[in-house]
Parts: C-alpha cells; sequence; structure tokens
C-alpha cells in the first residue's frame, strides 16, 4: 500500500524540502549515505501485515545528533552582532521535541478518558508511581479493557521519572498489541507518543502498528483527525530524529492549512504551533503566513492574551527558530508584548527560554525592565550560574562588581562544574561581565580545558568541543588578541583538525568551516608557524561550490586571527601563495552567492556576512567582488527591517564607510514608527552610524525619539555607548537638555571611570572613551553654550599633545613647500596648529583686509580686522567609500566648530592633489593661489 506512496511523496516532498533547505543538503546526503531507509514489513501476531517507513540510521549516525550539529542545520546562524557583544544564540539551545510535547502533567490524565468512567479508570487516575500504577495493573489484569491498558501506558510515559520498569512496559505492549486495529487516531497517536517517550524502538510490532494505522488515518482524506492528533504524531515521529520527516508527514500539510484556517481558539494556536514546529521542512512561507495572520487576529481579539502565557511561549518558539526568525520579527514583538503583564509569574525555565528569544530579537525594550525584576527575584530564588548568565546582560552597570565576586564564587566551586551545561551558563555570564582580570579567565579556561581532557569518544564525536571553539574564538577577540590560553588552544586544534581528517563532519561543508576557523585561526598542527595545514586547503577547493556566506566569513575571520597571531610582522612565502589561493575562493564563492540571492531580507543577511568576509581580507577589500556586493545594498529593500539588522547594518556602514541614503533614511524611520520597542542600544548604533558617514535625516523625528530612547534606557547602557549617541545627537543639534545634564555630573562620570577600571582592552578602550568624552564636552561648549557646561578636558589635551608626536607625511610635506614658495615667507602661516578645544589643524594663514598674508598677531584687539584661514587636508577615509564629495560626520563637524571659532575653512583633498592634472607644470602653485584668493 505504501510503496506507491514512498515513490509519490518522495519526489513531491523532498522537492519542496530541498527549496526550503538548500543550506541543508550537504548534512541530508551525508545521513542518506550512513541510513538504510526501508519499509519494514513486519508479520503482527494478530495476522495482519503492517508495514511503515522507518529510517534506520546507523547507531552512531543517531548518537551524533547533538545540539550544535542542529544548530548548524536548523539554528539561527551567528548574529554579526555577536562579534562585538553578547551572543545569545547557540549557548541556551532549545530542546524542540521538549519545547513541542508541553501537555500540562495535570491534564495528562484526563488527556483521553474520564476517571469517571469505571472504577478502574479512577484508581489508574489516583496513580502518583510506577510502583502503584504496577500493583493496580497486575490486580485487575483480568479486567483490563482496551481504555485501561491505553491509560496505562499514558500514565506509565508521565510516571516515569528515572528507572523504567520494563516488565510493566513489556506486559503493556503485549496486552495493547490485540487492540490496535479497534483504536482510534487519538488513541493511536497519544499511544504512539509515549511509547516514544518511554524509547521504545520503533522496529517493535507495536510501534509499527500504531504509527500504520495513525497514518491511515491522517492519509484518508475523508475521515476526520482532530489537531490534538496530528499534534501528537508529529511530535513523536519527531522524537528520536530517527524518522524523516518529509517523507512520513507529507500528507499532514493539507489537513494543516484546514486548521489554519478553523483556529479559533488559544488552543488551537497551541497545538498548531506544535505542528509547525516540527514539521518545519515541509512548512513553506504561504502557510507560515497564513498562520502568522491567525496569531494576529487572535491576538488583537484578545483570545491569544497574558492569561495564556504558555501558548505565547509555544508559538514564540515557533516563530524563533532561525529558518524564518528573521521573517517574523514583528509578530515575536506582538507576543513579547503581550506577555509583559504577567512576566513576573512566568516559571523559571519559562522564564529564561522568554529571555533567550529577548536577547535574540532585542525587541521590544517595554520588557526589558519587567525581566530584569523577574530575572533578579529569579536570581535571588536560584542562585546558579543559569541564573547569573540570563540576568547579567539586564542588569545595571552599578550592580558589575557584586555580580563578577558572584562569578567568581560559582567559577571556584568544583559542584557547579559537574552540572549540565555549566560551561555554557559560566561562558556567557563571562562575556556580559566584560571581565578583563587574567587570572578569573584562567580559573574559566582552565575548567573547559578540563572538561576537554576527560570528554568521552561519544562527546567528541559528537563535536561537543565545537561550542568550545567558537566561545574561544569571539572571547579571545573580545580581549583584542591579548588573552590566550594555550591549553585550550591545543586540546582544541587536535581535536578539530582529528574531526578534519577522520570524521565524516569533516565532509560537511557548514562544520568543515567551523572546524577550519579554528584550526587556522590559532594553528598548533605540525609546521604551522611555516604554513597552513594541506588538508585544509584540499577541503576548501574540493568543498567552493557549497559554502555558504556564513561558511565562507568564518574561514576569513580564522586567516584573520592568524595573521594578527602569527603572521603580523612576517608573511612565509608558503602561507602567501595559501594565502591567495584561499583567497580566490573566496571571491569566487561571494561572486556565485551575490548572482544567487533574490530574497530581499535573505539577500540582505547574506550581504552583511559576505561584505564581513572579504573585510577580513586585506587583498579582497578592494576587489572589484567587494565593491559590487556594497553596490548591492542600494537595490535591498527593507520592508522587513529589526533591530538585529539595524545593529548588523550599522555596524557594516560604519566599518566600510560606505553611504546608502536610502537604507540610512529607512533605518532612522524604523526608530521614529518603532520608538516603544527598539532599545538604547540599537538607537546608539544607527546614530554613529548616521553621524560616521555625515548623513543628514530628511526629518527630526527619528532624533528627538532617540533622545527620549536614550533617556529611557540610561541605566542600562553602558557609558562608551551613551556618549557616542549624545555626540552624534549633537552633531544633528538634537540632544536635550536632561540628557546633557544626566551625562554631565559627577555620578556618571565615576560610571564612567569605573568601567575604565574594569574595561577589556586596557590598552585602546579608556583612551578611547576619554577622547570621545572630550569630543562630547567640546560639542556641547560650542553647540550649546546656553547650558552653562564648563570646558575641562584642556589637561587631556595637552597630555595627548605631548604624548603624540608630529609626524609630517609627504602630502602635508608637498603642501608646505608650495605655501612657502607662495607667501614667501614661513612665518605667514602656521603647521599643525591646536585649538583651545582641541581642534588640529595643518596650516593657518592670517590675512588682513586687503588679503595679503600677514604674520600671526599678538594683540587681540586686532582679530575683527583680519582672517584667520584654516586649510585641512584631507585623506581618503575622511570621505565615505562610495562618494568623494560627502564628509563623513567627524570632519563635517570639524569643520562647522572651527568656522563658529572665527576660522575661514579651505579643504584640500589627497586624491585630488595626487591627481594626474596637478602634475602639469605649476598646477598646484596655480590651484593654491585660486583656493587663498591671492591675486599676485
Amino acid at each position: 500500500m505504501y510503496t506507491n506512496l514512498i515513490r509519490k511523496q518522495l519526489l513531491k516532498s523532498m522537492t519542496k524540502f530541498w527549496h526550503l533547505q538548500s543550506i541543508k543538503c550537504s548534512v541530508r546526503i551525508t545521513n542518506t549515505a550512513h541510513s538504510n531507509v526501508d519499509q519494514l514489513k513486519l508479520k503482527s501476531r494478530f495476522g495482519r501485515e503492517v508495514r511503515t517507513y522507518c529510517n534506520n540510521y546507523t547507531e552512531a549516525s543517531n548518537q551524533r545528533q547533538c545540539s550544535d550539529i542542529n544548530n548548524t542545520r536548523n539554528g539561527k546562524e551567528t548574529s554579526l552582532e555577536s562579534y562585538e557583544t553578547e551572543k545569545v544564540n547557540g549557548e541556551y539551545v532549545v530542546n524542540v521535541n521538549a519545547e513541542a510535547e508541553g501537555d500540562e502533567n495535570v491534564t495528562i490524565k484526563n488527556l483521553l478518558y474520564d476517571e469517571r468512567q469505571d472504577d478502574i479508570m479512577e484508581l489508574l487516575h489516583s496513580c502518583e508511581n510506577c510502583a502503584e500504577l504496577n500493583k493496580l495493573v497486575l490486580k485487575f489484569a483480568d479486567r483490563l479493557k482496551k481504555e485501561h491498558v491505553i491509560q496505562s501506558v499514558i500514565l506509565m510515559g508521565s510516571l516515569t521519572k528515572d528507572a523504567l520498569n520494563e516488565n510493566l512496559l513489556r506486559y503493556l505492549l503485549t496486552r495493547l498489541e490485540p487492540y490496535i486495529l479497534d483504536l482510534n487516531i487519538n488513541e493511536a497517536s497519544c499511544t504512539f507518543l509515549y511509547l516514544r517517550k518511554m524509547q521504545v524502538p520503533k522496529t517493535h510490532p507495536v510501534m509499527c502498528g500504531l504509527l500504520t494505522k495513525a497514518l491511515d488515518s491522517v492519509n484518508d482524506p475523508l475521515e476526520f483527525v482532530d489537531l490534538a492528533a496530528v499534534s501528537q504524531l508529529a511530535v513523536a515521529i519527531n522524537t528520536g530524529r530517527d524518522f524523516f520527516t518529509p517523507i512520513l508527514c507529507a500528507n499532514f500539510i493539507n489537513r494543516i492549512h484546514k486548521y489554519i484556517k478553523k483556529c479559533r481558539t488559544a488552543e488551537d494556536a497551541r497545538l498548531l504551533a506544535i505542528c509547525v514546529l516540527n514539521l518545519q521542512p515541509l512548512i513553506d512561507y504561504e502557510i507560515l503566513n497564513a498562520f502568522k495572520e491567525r496569531i494576529s487576529i487572535l491576538l488583537q481579539n484578545g483570545v491569544i492574551s497574558a492569561n495564556c502565557p504558555k501558548v505565547i511561549v509555544k508559538l514564540l518558539n515557533m516563530l524563533n527558530i532561525g529558518v524564518w526568525s528573521h521573517k517574523n520579527t514583528a509578530l515575536i514583538r506582538d507576543l513579547l508584548t503581550a506577555l509583559k503583564p504577567c512576566v513576573k509569574q512566568l516559571e523559571g525555565n519559562v522564564l529564561k527560554n522568554v529571555c533567550r528569544i529577548y536577547l535574540y530579537n532585542m525587541e521590544p525594550a517595554t520588557l526589558h525592565e519587567s525581566l530584569a525584576v523577574a530575572l533578579e527575584d529569579l536570581l535571588n530564588r536560584e542562585m546558579s550560574p543559569e541564573a547569573l548568565a540570563y540576568f547579567v546582560p539586564f542588569s545595571e552597570p552599578v550592580r558589575r562588581n557584586a555580580l563578577i565576586n558572584t562569578f567568581k564564587t560559582f567559577v571556584n566551586s568544583s559542584k557547579v562544574w559537574e552540572h549540565s551545561n555549566s560551561t555554557a551558563h559560566l561562558f556567557s555570564a563571562l562575556r556580559a561581565l566584560k571581565i578583563s582580570d587574567t587570572s578569573i579567565c584562567d580559573m574559566y579556561w582552565n575548567g573547559v580545558l578540563k572538561e576537554l581532557n576527560y570528554a568521552s569518544e561519544t562527546d567528541i564525536g559528537q563535536l561537543r568541543f565545537l561550542r568550545h571553539c567558537h566561545r574561544y574564538m569571539y572571547f579571545n577577540n573580545n580581549l583584542g588578541g591579548t588573552y590566550r590560553h594555550l591549553g585550550v588552544e591545543q586540546r582544541l586544534s587536535q581535536m578539530a583538525i582529528r574531526a578534519i581528517k577522520y570524521d565524516v563532519f569533516g565532509r560537511i561543508p557548514q562544520i568543515f568551516a567551523r572546524l577550519a576557523s579554528f584550526v587556522f585561526a590559532y594553528g598548533h598542527t605540525p609546521h604551522y608557524v611555516k604554513k597552513y595545514p594541506n588538508i585544509l586547503l584540499s577541503k576548501i577547493i574540493n568543498m567552493a561550490e557549497q559554502f555558504t556566506p556564513g561558511d565562507c566569513f568564518l574561514i576569513s575571520r580564522g586567516l584573520y586571527i592568524s595573521l594578527e597571531l602569527r603572521y603580523r610582522y612576517q608573511i612565509p612565502p608558503l602561507v602567501n601563495m595559501q594565502l591567495a589561493t584561499i583567497d580566490s575562493v573566496l571571491a569566487s564563492c561571494a561572486e556565485r552567492c551575490l548572482n544567487i540571492s533574490e530574497e530581499n531580507q535573505h539577500s540582505l543577511h547574506d550581504l552583511n556576512w559576505l561584505v564581513r568576509c572579504l573585510s577580513n581580507r586585506k587583498t579582497l577589500k578592494n576587489s572589484v567582488i567587494y565593491h559590487r556586493i556594497l553596490a548591492k545594498y542600494k537595490d535591498v529593500k527593507c520592508d522587513d527591517l529589526n533591530s538585529r539588522i539595524l545593529k548588523d547594518m550599522a555596524y557594516i556602514f560604519t566599518t566600510t564607510n560606505y553611504l546608502v541614503p536610502e537604507i540610512l533614511e529607512s533605518m532612522l524611520e524604523y526608530i521614529t514608527n518603532n520608538y516603544e520597542h527598539i532599545g538604547g542600544e540599537t538607537v546608539e548604533k544607527v546614530l554613529t552610524c548616521a553621524y560616521n558617514l555625515g548623513y543628514i535625516p530628511k526629518s527630526s523625528e527619528p532624533l528627538q525619539k532617540a533622545s527620549l530612547i536614550m533617556l529611557r534606557d540610561f541605566n542600562y547602557m553602558n557609558g562608551l555607548s551613551l556618549v557616542q549617541a549624545c555626540l552624534a545627537l549633537c552633531f544633528y543639534k538634537a540632544i536635550s537638555q536632561e540628557l546633557i545634564d544626566k551625562v554631565f555630573c559627577v555620578n556618571f562620570i565615576e560610571r564612567v571611570e569605573n568601567e575604565i577600571q574594569m574595561c577589556y582592552s586596557k590598552a585602546t578602550y579608556p583612551e578611547r572613551v576619554l577622547n570621545l568624552v572630550m569630543q562630547l564636552n567640546r560639542s556641547v561648549c560650542l553647540d550649546y553654550p546656553e547650558c552653562n557646561v564648563p570646558w575641562f578636558q584642556q589637561n587631556f589635551i595637552e597630555a595627548h599633545v605631548s604624548n603624540k608626536p608630529f609626524h609630517e607625511s609627504t602630502f602635508s610635506r608637498d603642501v608646505r613647500k608650495f605655501l612657502e614658495t607662495l607667501l614667501q615667507d614661513e612665518s605667514y602661516f602656521r603647521c599643525n596648529h591646536v585649538t583651545p578645544y582641541g581642534y588640529q589643524i595643518d596650516f593657518v594663514i592670517h590675512f588682513d583686509k586687503d588679503k595679503k598674508a600677514i604674520k600671526a598677531p599678538t594683540e587681540t584687539t586686532m582679530l575683527h580686522r583680519i582672517t584667520k584661514v584654516a586649510i585641512l587636508l584631507l585623506k581618503l577615509d575622511s570621505f565615505c567609500e562610495n562618494d568623494l564629495k560627502a564628509l563623513r560626520g567627524p570632519d563635517s563637524l570639524k569643520v562647522k566648530h572651527l568656522e563658529m571659532m572665527g576660522y575661514k575653512v579651505l579643504r584640500i583633498t589627497e586624491h585630488e592633489w595626487n591627481s594626474k592634472y596637478m602634475n602639469a607644470n605649476q598646477a598646484k602653485r596655480n590651484y593654491l593661489k585660486c583656493l587663498l584668493q591671492i591675486t599676485n
């Protein structure tokens, strides 16, 4: 019966599956190679030939379905933002099956039958453990009916916590077998689900019979099938991941369509969320959008509200999976907002789940305070690394020292390290706290090394060490590459190169890229000082056509770290040759990915990865494909923006200095339309990006909203972000008096000083923060004199000038030479002049009222009769990458402030000064003469 069905459904399901899951292609191929997909024909005792589909993966392949591999295949890709700040995704992996089941314990006993049905059913409902159930079953063995046997199976599955009563299970299976043909779809699916939970082999005759019975009902278009039964069957099939869902569940989709149209209650929405989550490979955007539309209607009508938090959480888990989370941001935000009134009442695990989803989507901001309070209560009740890891991102900076002491207590406790997933929770807290004390860092990584050294072959085979590779690379990056733990590097490198050489995962491009990235970065392989392992290059060449933009980014990032750590001063000839080969592969992959990108939001996501990939390689940064990718941003539509994409794009445009006015306007418009939902950290990134590029918004409304957001989130944002946001608002003349008063006060200055003491990179961070504070102080003094903020940065300016000796560039020397020729006296101009507010001017010339150059006057009474001319020498980085006429924000602000200080500002650009036509005889002299309006 099912032979023809397999053939028909295989083509249909696989076509849709590959279309939706092209990234998973190589993983599926590998699974097929290690699988034996056959119809299992088993002759049952009750005389009926039972047939079912069984996907018999090998035991080793089954065991390797670990969270890291599932993340690679089904999870979210690492956001670009994780390059700088917290990485939430990947640290707390949601068990999809556990989330999908979601049956309330209090309703399990009444799942199918009423306890008042008869006396035996009533006694069954009263059982509190398997021992009581066993006694009861044996006592009434001769009176047990079909309903009693099924109820016993359900109760056993829900009551089993530790040891499974195998004798009871075998007895129940024997009693159940004769009734299989008489079961309805609800009984068959529910029984099959709980037997799967108890890990009864799928090849058992009863299991085959139950599955066949259930599938017959679902596949029969004339038979009514309850939504609850379909959800239970979908979960059961997905449990254990040893069935190939797209083939087995292909006919579920027609019913899902009908259920969505009839969805009227919160319970319907919950069950549909379970179905969609478990049938994800078969769900296309048509089904997803129809379901989203139905959820929105139920939200508007109040059917889904804070009164049903677990329904909302179920929907959030379904919408937040990586394949389509970027398409669901608005609905996720609405569901989280609906959850706000009951956040404090959420159970611990549910609260953590909500927190994880919120941190990934970074919206809505209105939920931040409620989550902070609830997580603080959770931390007080449950003092654990997991609770600490979730609370730290919501804590105020003033509590950092106390939280660091808590972390030290945890990391020093041997009992903490024995808990499952403790390394993930400790790492998340370590990164979020931005601990730079190497002794504390050593404590954590020593614990990781101990865990790696005692890892079983099963753990190694499941590539669980990959999570440590990822964490170490990003942790090392946050500390500017200054922190190294050689023991961890060596152990992880050994495990990674072994997996690449001998494991099947070394043949899967998405996993190979993660392994190779770490080996590239830290080496510790034979001859790693002189070259990269040859096997890495051969595999990169062979897999080139299968790499995604994310894979390319990982490889380029590993190369970037290696060049910084090992080859910063000298690159061996062999390494240069290998780099040239890899560069050609990355460039070809980038071009291929660029050509096949079609969907707007997906292509935008890929564009971000490709730009980051090529930016890691200096040799590719000015290539044709690099500029083609940047130009592609002009064609992108920003209909589905969200906070995460805003931060990613702001980072890209800030680091590349690439100006796309349409996208910047869309980003600022998003702030206007969603100011209640968007967080201060995200707004700061957008403001800094716009200021850095010198973009002037069409309206002042987004700037006014941004100022309000800064005030709202002032206590939760770090000092550097606040200073950068205020500086950008000053540039746009949009900072409020209240925000100025909050920044220029003793409390905030002390807060910044504390951050400097606790910062990651002692070499650069303090100087960066102090320089930005100086710039903000200067801008407020010049642009907002009415605020009466004093200038208190003169000592910093003088120290900065004295510590930074003047080095005259070739460009500056050439201009000075022509000025000497033109003015005929060196005393008529000053070089490298520093103004009272710390602005450095390349050349200052004074002219009298007859436009003749004079020496700098010593009397202030003469200033109104002379003209001060400031000549600024501008290099290419003073302009946007794609527009050499668009002056960037910092230089524009400098010009404006110098004009406010009485200077007439003239600009000489390096690219124009060194252009071909300026090489003509007397061209440069005449250019200066015309610029300065000198007639003689």
